[in-house]
């Protein structure tokens, strides 16, 4: 940083409590990963904003969402508390770049460092801000949350405010703003909130007493880098899902799924398809638009085999309703009935399967006219799969994340290679979009599971 600018903020929700249920989960998976599973990223400022206006929107962040001025302490036996100022000072760095230097490379430089950089959460605010400056003009803005603070529907809902804000007194459209950390941690322990636990838990108890034991075979050792990234981008797959959804009634996003239920049975030669899917809270009374972390996983369990592909669409749907039904729970308390199941049936059900579509609804509702067949099965041909940089770990084996775009879909494979390997995550994008191509013309399509 060249410079900085202290910025004052104050907002309601003050005091200390317990951590909300989707803030303990977070916390699990960062302490697992050994990062804070940062958010954010450097962004081209085009508009004309000023350090100044950068200044203002961080006020508005800090003052307007109590998790942004939460500081969490971990006691020696491990109990965790998390304490809200009602007031305080935040700073908003400031990069200057020399002329000849690249000031997209600078902003990305810093958003990499601090996305390297764990949050310290007892001493620092869980957010990080600045901009940069090319000659005395903003070019970039570079903001780094903590996934402790917030997820992707919570950045959502706070973008979102700040596009509505008053354009003269800065003030949020609705004054009143959601429900704080500490409020809803405080709902959970309520003698309501333990009965919504209490039924997710027996939902997971269910389907993991009948659940096999495997979803991968046994660890084949590939060598180094162990834990991958892959990018696939496919037209043909976003107009194929587009319209099976629009034949079936169904969002894009539910046969995207079927056919990862698919693909993924096929590979492994396991079915039913178990699948962690993770699931938004916001849709239930009073959490829309929540700041802090509500995205959990929640458990899906669909048979597919002898099924039409359109058969299988709706049975994923309805599996899906009660998957989110059901994903709403005490983290402490289900890893306790996971260990429990796992005692008592004499083996470990492995559950390291998951599926997340981040797009927040965008694109998630059917349309369109089917296009003729050429013109799909040529689309298919512009597919293409990259690989990126690796992870320094990871926790699961397999994660296929659906990522926000307007006419592809484009999914990141997460993966274990020692697990599944590169050609095998080849092969599974090439069927699963090769399913949907095929199913996008026949909906009686037998969702053979044979393994590829």
């Amino acid at each position: 940083m060249t410079d900085g600018i202290v910025v004052p903020f104050e907002g309601p929700g003050a005091g200390a409590g317990d951590l909300t249920w989707g803030q303990q989960k977070v916390w699990t998976l960062m302490r697992q990963a050994g990062t804070s599973l940062s958010m954010g990223g450097a962004v081209p400022v085009t508009d004309g904003r000023t350090i100044g206006d950068l200044a203002s929107e961080l006020e508005f962040f800090m003052s307007r969402y109590a998790s942004m001025r939460a500081r969490i302490r971990q006691d020696a036996d491990g109990t965790l508390t998390q304490e809200v100022s009602g007031s305080g000072r935040a700073v908003l760095g400031i990069v200057d770049v020399a002329d000849g230097d690249d000031p997209g490379l600078v902003a990305r430089g810093l958003a990499d460092r601090w996305d390297a950089t764990p949050f310290d959460h007892a001493r620092e605010w869980p957010i990080r801000m600045a901009g940069v400056r090319a000659r005395g003009v903003v070019t970039h803005v570079v903001v780094t949350i903590s996934h402790v603070a917030t997820d992707g529907g919570g950045i959502a809902v706070m973008l979102e405010e700040l596009r509505q804000r008053d354009p003269v007194t800065g003030q949020p459209k609705n004054p009143e703003p959601a429900m704080g950390p500490l409020e809803l941690a405080a709902l959970q322990r309520t003698p309501a909130g333990r009965r919504h636990s209490e039924a997710s838990l027996r939902h997971w108890e269910r389907l993991l007493r009948t659940a096999g034991p495997l979803r991968f075979g046994p660890r084949t050792d590939r060598g180094e880098p162990r834990y991958r990234r892959a990018i696939f981008q496919s037209r043909a797959l976003h107009l194929a899902s587009k319209a099976v959804a629009a034949r079936t009634g169904g969002p894009a996003s539910t046969v995207l799924l079927a056919g990862y239920a698919v693909a993924v049975a096929r590979l492994t030669g396991i079915a039913p398809a178990l699948i962690q899917v993770v699931v938004s809270n916001r849709f239930r009374p009073g959490l829309a638009d929540v700041s802090h972390p509500l995205s959990v996983n929640g458990l899906l369990m669909v048979e597919v085999t002898d099924a039409s592909f359109d058969e299988l669409v709706n049975r994923t749907q309805r599996a899906l309703a009660l998957c989110s039904k059901y994903a709403y729970y005490d983290p402490t308390q289900l890893e306790e009935l996971r260990a429990r199941i796992n005692r008592e049936r004499g083996e470990i059900i492995e559950l390291s399967c998951l599926f997340n579509d981040r797009r927040l609804g965008i694109g998630a509702e059917p349309a369109g006219p089917l296009p003729p067949r050429r013109e799909l099965e040529a689309a298919q041909g512009e597919s293409t799969l990259s690989w990126g940089q690796p992870f320094p770990t990871y926790l699961d084996k397999l994660m296929v994340q659906v990522e926000a775009t307007t006419d592809t879909v484009e999914l990141e494979v997460q993966v274990d290679t020692h697990h599944v390997s590169e050609d095998q995550v080849q092969a599974l994008m090439v069927d699963l979009e090769s399913l949907l191509v095929t199913a996008a013309f026949d909906p009686n399509l037998p969702t053979s599971w044979v393994p590829m």
